[in-house]
């Protein structure tokens, strides 16, 4: 009887055996995992990697690791196995789609959401990418996408910036102010959500709005060409003439001296102020920079020497204006009233006003006023003769 028991006692003690190293191996398991995501939170991604690979079920992990390396053509490798192996793994479908999207893959992405958000009709999160995707295409149907991501979750302020800037890309301003006020009311200090706001005042002409905006991002360190260009225009048109020209010397001085536009506009502004020393020399600056036609440069420095009275030097601007348009009426009008002021004989100064009147005729909106301008001069000179 002694035999059997022996057995018995055998069997036992192999089976603890058993547990005992089932247990260890899975321990080891457990202790690998620890350590490889300690490593991936660190950063150390290759050395997590070779962890991951000693253990079953980790092509997920893997794929975020080489994801984060910025391998995106091991990442996707890796998210196909997870998702082959495990085909309702909807965390590791969602990363495999956002990466299809930043690698230009749109269709697949497009593919993938779809799919999500067919398996998850309430969660805004896949409209919102399947958005994104189209707003890469260029693809209008991408506010659709936005506006059923905001439907789902009303304080989903992604989608909302996203709507509001497509509507003011559109110039409907109206609509786009709903959600910027909405998204500025939920934080003031949004800088994106002010960047609307200021582009959406400054387009409709709401300058003092506008200068509220953008004043704010100057406060955050905000600074672009476009900010400051907006900025100088909009103190030009509430006549805050000094702040217009800090903010034309800072687009020239900060990011481009020979731009002959911010010239040319810092040059306006000057006149504005009367300075006309300061505004005849970036005109002329403008001038000298510009490959393209420079009328408004020069007719600006006609204006310049009327209010200073230089008219010989009048006279020189508009001549240039007409040699770069022979059809501005102004230039053609205005030069005769220019020759008007500045020659003593009256004789020299008719052949101006009829060179207008040739070449505009009675239609011309100048055409009454030369009219009657010639008779008066031949009257004047009819006098002085007798």
């Amino acid at each position: 009887m002694a035999c059997p028991l022996s057995l018995n006692l055998m069997n036992k003690l192999l089976t603890l055996l058993l547990i005992i190293c089932s247990f260890q191996a899975s321990s080891q398991t457990d202790e690998a995992l620890v350590i490889a995501d300690s490593l991936y939170a660190l950063g150390d991604y290759n050395k997590a990697i070779e962890l991951y690979r000693k253990v079953n079920n980790t092509q997920l992990k893997i794929a975020k690791s080489y994801e984060a390396m910025g391998n995106n053509e091991q990442a996707l490798a890796y998210y196909k196995q997870a998702l082959l192996e495990h085909a309702n793994a909807t965390i590791a479908t969602y990363n495999y789609g956002k990466l299809l999207l930043k690698t230009a893959n749109y269709q697949g992405a497009d593919s993938i959401f779809q799919v999500l958000q067919t398996a998850h009709p309430r969660n805004p999160n896949f409209p919102y990418h399947l958005g994104l995707i189209k707003e890469k295409q260029k693809d209008s149907t991408a506010i659709v996408h936005f506006n059923r991501a905001l439907t789902l979750d009303g304080s989903f302020e992604n989608a909302r910036y996203k709507i509001a800037k497509r509507l003011a890309e559109k110039r409907e301003f109206e609509a786009a102010l709903f959600h910027i006020d909405y998204g500025l009311a939920i934080d003031p200090n949004s800088i994106r959500f002010l960047n609307l706001r200021a582009l959406a005042s400054f387009h409709t002409k709401n300058y003092h709005e506008a200068l509220s905006a953008y004043k704010k991002l100057l406060k955050f360190n905000q600074s672009n060409i476009p900010l400051h260009e907006n900025l100088a225009v909009s103190f030009t048109k509430t006549n805050q003439f000094e702040k217009a020209i800090e903010q034309y010397t800072v687009l020239i001085n900060e990011f481009d001296d020979k731009n002959p536009k911010w010239h040319y506009l810092i040059g306006r502004v000057y006149m504005s102020l009367r300075d006309y020393e300061k505004a005849r020399r970036h005109l002329e600056i403008a001038i000298l920079l510009k490959d393209l036609s420079v009328e408004a440069e020069y007719w600006a420095l006609s204006d310049l020497f009327g209010r200073q009275k230089e008219y010989r030097k009048r006279i020189e601007s508009l001549e240039r204006v007409i040699a770069e348009n022979p059809q501005n009426q102004d230039a053609h009008y205005y030069l005769a009233a220019a020759a008007d002021n500045y020659f003593k004989n009256k004789k020299t100064v008719i052949p101006f006003y009829e060179n207008y009147l040739t070449k505009f005729g009675d239609d011309g909106k100048y055409s009454e006023y030369s009219k009657q301008r010639i008779k008066d001069l031949k009257t004047e000179l009819h006098f002085k003769k007798d």
